[in-house]
């Protein structure tokens, strides 16, 4: 009966061994899965690191591909006059040339876009289907079939409210107060994110019905949607995050990389999302 009892407590312990194990890996597989996403977010905001500090290291970019980096924040999307934002060319035509070439033919790419067509048009549609690994959250980006537009898992943020992104910046008149760093149809002067850079939001991820990266408007650019019955802006079935458990990352207006956690309050995100606002001093550090 002893043998048994200790040949249980064996096989018990070994279990429990086994099972911590593999919680500790999965654990471990999980954070570098956000560490990855953290540097995608960086990466794609490198142009906003290089304005706050232009004597910065910036990874693997080379003299030449830093003078490609867009001075200010890019249109968010490619303006065509007559065409809808949807089927505009995206923000991520403007970053494309400072991208690491030995990841992403983004000089091909370039060479191959119509940026005088819109998104549907035939040539671009075959630049679409590319996956861009810099714009897929490491191990949950979603799958597409094969011939179809590749997803994004990051976006633009436009500011408060869906329409956020339609707010003109009228030279001379202030800014509007919903306004964020991302607009339709012209780009946004870094001196006019007056909140201060460290405390604006700029690029966040999303698994909300993800688009295609080439695509403009709510594909790639969205707003804090604040209408009643919208849905939460943080975590899983959100308008951000959903990919972590308890944490969403965000890229701030300088280049830098936040994680935010549900303990972040709705009014601390909606500040953030403006760049005119007159907050000061909100990024938390969950």
């Amino acid at each position: 009966m002893s043998r048994r009892i200790t040949v249980a407590v064996g096989l018990v312990l070994a279990f429990a061994v086994v099972g911590l194990a593999v919680t500790a890996l999965q654990r471990a597989r999980l954070n570098a899965q956000v560490e990855e996403s953290r540097n995608n977010l960086r990466q794609i905001a490198l142009f906003a690191a290089h304005n706050a500090d232009p004597n910065a290291p910036l990874g693997t970019l080379t003299k030449g591909a830093t003078e490609k980096l867009p001075r200010e924040i890019p249109a968010a999307t490619i303006v065509l006059q007559g065409v809808p934002p949807d089927d505009r060319l995206s923000w991520v035509v403007a970053i494309l040339p400072a991208l690491d070439q030995r990841k992403h033919r983004s000089d091909i790419f370039l060479s191959q876009l119509k940026l005088d067509q819109p998104w549907s048009a035939a040539p671009n549609q075959e630049v679409a289907i590319a996956r861009l690994t810099v714009l897929l959250c490491p191990g949950r980006a979603p799958s597409t079939p094969t011939g179809f537009p590749a997803p994004t898992c990051y976006v633009g943020i436009a500011g408060v409210g869906a329409d956020a992104a339609t707010l003109a910046l009228v030279p001379g008149l202030p800014t509007p107060g919903r306004a964020g760093p991302f607009r339709y149809d012209a780009p946004t002067p870094f001196d006019r994110i007056t909140d201060g850079l460290s405390q604006s939001l700029l690029f966040g991820e999303t698994a909300d019905s993800p688009g295609s990266w080439l695509r403009g408007g709510f594909s790639t650019t969205r707003g804090f949607d604040t209408a009643p019955g919208a849905k939460p802006y943080l975590g899983g079935g959100g308008q951000f995050g959903g990919y972590f458990p308890n944490s969403t990352n965000f890229a701030i207006c300088d280049g830098s990389v936040r994680t935010f956690t549900q303990r972040v309050t709705p009014d601390v995100l909606l500040k953030l999302a403006t760049i005119a606002g007159g907050e000061e001093e909100l990024v938390p550090e969950d």
